[in-house]
């Protein structure tokens, strides 16, 4: 097919242009459709008005009968456009261009006529009128097709330039060149708008193109990196796995989650975040096979189709290739960033046969690598899911929990190693669900963290803390501190000693008997906000203690700079003491750092005589655990309350000063 000689037309692929010649055809019969009244309209005009329908009648209607016919010829081919055009296309160019040519020339031939024997009269003057309204109008009509409309103007032109040239020399003169004026003006004219309308066309399909395209892309690519998005991600989830089917060969799927990602945009902004993405999304796809598909599935988390043969193994080095990836530092605004990757992986049809499902197998592996501290890739294992959903079960009735009331304090003794004094209570959450047994911490609590739901639980336990030490208080028992744990989100959120003092003011307890329990981890953490905040609560007389000491990253800088009280020794290091070499080592060291430093120290997880008395012999100041007691409900320590002492410690101590009697 021949290319249209128009800008932009080269642009047009041969489907456009045959899109693009179809437009013009249809509009140039649509707007054809007038002419079924303004032709007939016309000669009417010229018959009635003038002594032409009366003195030449034969012309005159043979005339119009032509044009009518013409005119209904072309509605017709108007209304079986799309059958007639698109099978006989150049037939029905044809057949359309006769038909205007002959209603050109039968037009033009009554004027001519007009013109002949009227010369300049009344007759000449309205069939000049006719040609011209019908030549301007045409200009429009039939811009599309410049060649019909050249030769539909010269053939209702020329019979009237012939017409004049047989009038008087002056006459003819005048209104021959009148007419060949207007001839090539209007010729002039079809030239410019068929240019127009043209390039206005084929302007419109190239913009309807590029639109369609960035739709295409907006639908599905994400607009950060460009990669396919979660829709176009299951499509060619799906058609994997039906070629995977049809050849009988694996697939494997990948979901890749960024490792503490959300600490970049908190830190350097979502600017940084989205460069740092883009760099990610790059070396991730040249990691790739061609074949394989990568995909952002949301903002920090990305997934993987990679088809294999029959060697499941291989999805192994696929995702260790990938972590190599990600392993050299980023250089975002200077800065040099350095990110991990957990990797959950699981296979078709091993696995599951179900497109949607393999997908959520693999995010639910990815998030069990995550749980484990992250930075690795793990196969999908059929109990995950199943763990999931008992973990979705939780979160949902957890969310009402607090309203509901489940929600009970148990209270652990401390205790002096040196005579066996109580010295306070340790505030630990339980939850009593409604209708069920307790479920254990261990299954709630990260639940509690990972939903936000502990900063409300956590305001909760603070309060509660406080109104039983203060009930206790008031009924004359003796003054002890309570120690309640802070959450890492209750540690960040602004406004803590705030709170706090809120607390205490509210329920009347003063500040000393209050001891607040972070992590070594949420110090490591610490901005100048957060030494702000824990200089307010020392300020106030609430004392600070390091929980589950030498798990973390410890650093004696913060033991120096920010004013943490006691020191409480890990469970982990505790069990082992009396025959482990390594934790008595430890233990010994910290505790007499802790007492170099003026902290106090207390020992958690003593279970046994043995361990105790190792505590005792190396002055350690505290202990809490099973030895004195369990966890147990305020009704139940009160009694430990009115005794006030462990009569086992008691009994250890009075052992150990007789054994160093002389």
């Amino acid at each position: 097919m021949k290319a249209l000689p128009y800008r932009g037309a080269e642009d047009l692929s041969p489907e456009q242009h045959i899109a693009v010649r179809r437009t013009a055809a249809h509009e140039l019969s649509r707007r054809g459709l007038i002419g079924i009244l303004v032709y007939p309209a016309f000669i009417l005009v010229l018959a009635l008005a003038t002594p032409l329908g009366s003195e030449h009648p034969i012309i005159t209607y043979s005339v119009l009968v032509v044009t009518t016919a013409a005119s209904l010829m072309r509605g017709l081919m108007f209304l079986h456009f799309d059958r007639f055009y698109d099978r006989y296309r150049q037939s029905w160019l044809l057949a359309y261009s006769l038909s205007i040519w002959v209603t050109g020339l039968t037009t033009g031939i009554l004027g001519g006529t007009a013109v002949y024997y009227y010369g300049i009269s009344w007759a000449a003057i309205v069939a000049t009128l006719m040609i011209a309204g019908i030549g301007a109008g045409a200009l429009t009509s039939m811009c599309m097709s410049l060649n019909t409309l050249r030769l539909y103007l010269a053939f209702m032109l020329l019979p009237a330039i012939l017409g004049s040239l047989s009038l008087d020399a002056n006459k003819a003169l005048s209104m021959a060149f009148a007419y060949t004026t207007f001839l090539a003006y209007t010729l002039l004219q079809a030239r410019n708008m068929s240019r127009e309308y043209w390039e206005g066309l084929i302007n419109s399909v190239r913009l309807d193109t590029e639109t369609q395209r960035r739709l295409h892309v907006l639908t599905h690519n994400d607009p950060l990196t460009g990669l396919p998005n979660r829709g176009l991600f299951q499509d060619r989830l799906r058609q994997a796995v039906l070629d995977a089917k049809r050849r009988g060969h694996l697939v494997c799927i990948m979901s890749l989650g960024l490792d503490r990602f959300k600490n970049i945009n908190d830190t350097l902004g979502h600017h940084a975040g989205d460069l740092l993405l883009k760099g990610i999304a790059g070396r991730l796809q040249e990691a790739l096979r061609e074949g394989d598909t990568i995909s952002r599935l949301s903002g920090d988390t990305f997934a993987l189709i990679c088809p294999m043969a029959t060697d499941s193994r291989h999805a192994a080095l696929v995702a260790h290739k990938l972590l190599e990836q990600l392993e050299p530092p980023f250089v975002i605004e200077g800065l040099e960033l350095f990110i991990a990757a957990s990797i959950g992986i699981t296979i078709y049809p091993q696995d599951t046969t179900n497109p949607e499902q393999l997908l959520k197998n693999a995010e639910a592996a990815m998030f069990r690598i995550k749980e484990q501290g992250g930075s690795g890739y793990e196969y999908y294992k059929a109990d995950i899911n199943k763990q999931a959903a008992e973990r979705l079960k939780l979160e949902s009735r957890l969310r009402p929990a607090l309203e509901r009331d489940e929600y009970v304090l148990h209270y652990q003794p401390k205790v002096e190693l040196a005579a066996g004094k109580l010295v306070g209570f340790e505030a630990l959450l339980r939850w009593c669900p409604d209708g069920s047994s307790p479920v254990p911490p261990n299954q709630f609590i990260p639940i509690l963290e990972d939903t936000g739901l502990i900063v409300s639980v956590g305001e909760w336990v603070l309060r509660a803390a406080c109104r039983q030490n203060k009930l206790w208080q008031d009924s004359g028992l003796s003054s002890i501190t309570m120690a309640v744990n802070l959450s890492a989100r209750q540690f960040r959120a602004p406004g803590l000693a705030d709170l706090v003092e809120r607390v205490l003011k509210a329920i009347g307890l003063e500040a000393r008997w209050l001891e607040l329990e972070i992590t070594e981890s949420m110090l490591m953490d610490h901005t100048p906000e957060t030494a702000v905040t824990l200089q307010r609560l020392s300020a106030m007389g609430v004392k600070l203690s390091i929980d589950d000491f030498g798990t973390g990253y410890s650093s004696l800088a913060y033991l120096k700079r920010l004013p943490i009280s006691v020191l409480k020794i890990d469970r982990a290091f505790v069990k082992d003491i009396t025959s482990d070499a390594n934790d008595r080592a430890v233990v010994q060291a910290v505790i007499a750092m802790a007492h170099n430093l003026n902290l106090r120290v207390v020992a958690e997880g003593a279970e046994t005589p043995e361990q105790v008395s190792f505590l005792r012999n190396q002055d350690c100041d505290e202990m809490q655990g099973f030895f004195t007691s369990r966890p147990v409900p305020a009704a139940d320590a009160q009694p430990i309350l009115l005794d006030g002492h462990c009569k086992k410690i008691a009994g250890i101590a009075a052992a150990s000063a007789a054994s160093t009697r002389p």
